[in-house]
């Protein structure tokens, strides 16, 4: 009986070194996981600082930005100023040919053939 118990103290003692063995080695394997997820804490850090300026950046750029309706107001207003600018020309230009037609410079055809030119033609019948 003594001899059973022998043997059964040597593989409690052989399962007891196993256990401690096992324990080391989840020990050993969880200071690696924890090595590991602090250097993927410490990557998503500057990943998220990164995002953060990437994010700063865009929205400087959406508020500088122009757009298709800014352009296309600024340009209708930009046409319409010149058409008047032109307007007011060929008023004077207008003006000067009744001058000089009445100072008998120009001839009557000379005028219809001055005031029916562009932009602002002027047809007769």
């Amino acid at each position: 009986m003594e001899n059973k118990i022998n043997i059964l103290n040597n593989k409690v003692d052989k399962l007891t070194e196993n256990v401690d063995n096992l324990t080391g080695a989840v020990a050993d394997i969880l200071e690696a996981i924890n090595e590991f997820s602090t250097k993927v804490d410490e990557k998503f850090v500057k990943v998220d600082e990164k995002f953060v300026k990437v994010g700063e950046r865009f929205n400087k750029i959406e508020a500088t930005m122009v757009t298709k309706d800014y352009l296309d107001d600024k340009l209708a207003d930009l046409r319409g100023d010149l058409v008047i600018l032109m307007r007011k020309e060929d008023t004077k230009v207008g003006k000067l040919i009744e001058i000089l037609k009445r100072r008998k410079v120009i001839s009557e055809d000379e005028t219809k053939e001055i005031l029916s030119m562009e932009p602002f033609a002027k047809l007769f019948v």
